[in-house]
């Protein structure tokens, strides 16, 4: 049994070939929907929580918001969407008609909350022209989730400053209630992110594009069992496009991959290097169980 809570839909249409051709950076593919619903399956999977990506104010570049509610409506039983948008617009400013978006996914569509990529846009995610998108999350019980993490490759256009964890910080304190996700594990700031999770119960994490660091990972997994917060980590892929950053051109392989270093591959690790083992029911939690608590999801 697998959920996997954080992977993206895409269509090339919606990039800017000018800002990626700047950048020396190819043009992603569409996600070809059935094919990677099948190699979710294949891998296990059960549920899958979707996405596209904005990045408008810098990027000129949106992944396509239209094909999450196709996707949405063509597999209902088995996505689980999210919006995204970028909260200010291209001059600072509060994004209305963003925000009237974001408040019709989830009022007409069922959406079950918003992604927000700060270093990308280029804005601080405590920004207080962002905080109406918290208040009507925290509102509404729906999730906010942040790509809040450095790059772990070369950091073009998104700048590290505004990955800060110091940022989160003011969001816990200000909406106590709001419920929100950190991608990446807070990538390379885990030990102060877990510090944030012990504050808030409310505050969860993911594991996307860790797997390749399986020391550190493991490590940073330890860490998390300590502070307390082990229960609210939960498997991503992180899909993108196939033969894309950490896709190769066989996603399910990869997925597996991924799926068995959990399984298997981090008590390897903990049993040579002497630290605690993870039980069955902490590695079924970062698998499907804490992502079905998130999302309320009923598992026959």
């Amino acid at each position: 049994m697998i959920i996997d809570s954080h992977a993206h839909l895409i269509r090339k249409k919606n990039f800017d070939v000018e800002t990626y051709t700047k950048l020396g950076m190819k043009l992603p593919e569409d996600t070809p929907l059935e094919n990677l619903v099948g190699w979710l399956k294949s891998a296990g999977v059960k549920k899958a929580v979707v996405m596209g990506q904005d990045m408008t104010r810098i990027w000129k570049t949106n992944c396509g918001e239209e094909y999450v509610l196709e996707a949405y409506r063509q597999y209902p039983d088995f996505l689980i969407p999210l919006a995204s948008v970028e909260p200010m617009d291209e001059a600072n400013r509060f994004h209305k008609a963003n925000f009237e978006y974001f408040q019709k996914t989830v009022n007409e569509y069922g959406f079950r909350g918003v992604l927000m990529t700060p270093p990308y846009g280029q804005f601080n995610s405590n920004d207080k022209t962002v905080y109406p998108f918290y208040e009507f999350a925290q509102e509404k019980g729906v999730v906010v989730q942040f790509h809040h993490s450095a790059q772990m490759g070369p950091a073009i256009l998104a700048p590290t400053k505004y990955a800060s964890m110091f940022n989160l910080n003011d969001i816990i304190i200000d909406f106590p209630d709001l419920t929100f996700i950190v991608e990446h594990l807070g990538y390379p700031w885990s030990e102060h992110l877990f510090v944030l999770m012990a504050n808030d119960k409310n505050l969860w994490a993911d594991l996307a594009m860790t797997y390749d660091k399986k020391i550190w990972v493991t490590w940073n997994l330890v860490l998390a069992k300590q502070y307390g917060v082990i229960d609210r980590i939960m498997y991503a892929s992180d899909y993108f496009a196939t033969s894309y950053d950490v896709i190769s051109s066989e996603p399910d392989k990869d997925f597996k991959r991924w799926i068995n270093f959990i399984k298997t591959g981090l008590n390897e690790i903990c049993t040579n290097c002497g630290w605690p083992l993870f039980t069955q029911d902490e590695i079924d939690g970062f698998l499907w169980k804490n992502a079905a608590r998130l999302y309320n999801i009923k598992i026959d």
